[in-house]
């Protein structure tokens, strides 16, 4: 690794903003750091054993070290291997191997936290155990099954889920649907929840919603394709680019 962070973060596809070293940031397309402030954790993390599903760059398993985290399990697809990519519509992108720039962000931070290739349809407490802290940002809408995939959370949870996702709102007063198929149009999620479709995901998939925070705007840096007019008005009505975090525990 290169000794200077400008040189160890340069020429890598990253998808977080992340503060890696003092004033070194990462080039992502996604600030979460506001976010993370609307979460709602719980009292507290000290001593946890906790769980990132869908770590991408690590953003989320470093944010559980910093609030106090024992352990920190990091866990993505390996876009390289198709059969473990079970929820992606159309041809498998090529692109950097899963995990480089996690790994990358970790060294500078000096992070323990683990990563490790896992789809979340796969998770058995025999192999990873249970956790006492899951946090699951930004992955329901890419999968096929969300409610397989936060039933195959529930088996190792044995605390609190913190799911944040997209959710979608209406353009009229009128009720929306509680979730959308391919909701964007553009074949990039399946299914988009609307917040009461949220809690009855996840109360259909045996957890106890705790909490539930408003509907509040994605933060995100200037994007890395062009972003057409439509979608520019989208997410100025809030239509596109809202989301909500909920607190739930597993019920059984």
């Amino acid at each position: 690794m290169a000794a200077d962070p400008r040189e160890a973060i340069a020429g890598l596809n990253w998808w977080h903003v992340m503060e890696v070293a003092p004033g070194v940031e990462t080039p992502g397309s996604w600030d979460l750091r506001p976010t993370a402030e609307l979460m709602p954790w719980p009292a507290s993390l000290s001593g946890a054993r906790c769980l990132d599903i869908g770590t991408m760059d690590g953003f989320w398993a470093f944010e559980l070290e910093r609030r106090g985290a024992a352990e920190v399990l990091a866990i993505d697809t390996a876009e390289s291997d198709s059969a473990q990519v079970k929820w992606r519509p159309g041809p498998i992108p090529q692109g950097p191997p899963r995990g480089e720039t996690f790994r990358v962000a970790a060294d500078l931070l000096g992070s323990r936290a683990e990563y490790r290739d896992l789809n979340v349809y796969d998770l058995d407490p025999s192999e990873i155990g249970e956790f006492d802290v899951v946090v699951m940002g930004f992955v329901l809408q890419m999968l096929r099954d969300p409610l397989r995939g936060l039933e195959a959370v529930r088996t190792i949870c044995r605390g609190h889920l913190i799911l944040l996702d997209t959710v979608s709102r209406p353009l009229s007063p009128l009720p929306s649907p509680l979730a959308r198929l391919d909701a964007r149009r553009d074949g990039r999620e399946f299914f988009v929840f609307n917040p009461p479709g949220m809690r009855k995901a996840l109360e259909l998939s045996g957890f106890e919603v705790e909490e539930m925070t408003r509907v509040f705007r994605d933060t995100y840096a200037p994007p890395r394709e062009p972003v057409s007019f439509a979608t520019r008005v989208m997410h100025k009505l809030g239509v596109r680019g809202s989301s909500v975090a909920a607190r739930a525990r597993r019920q059984f």
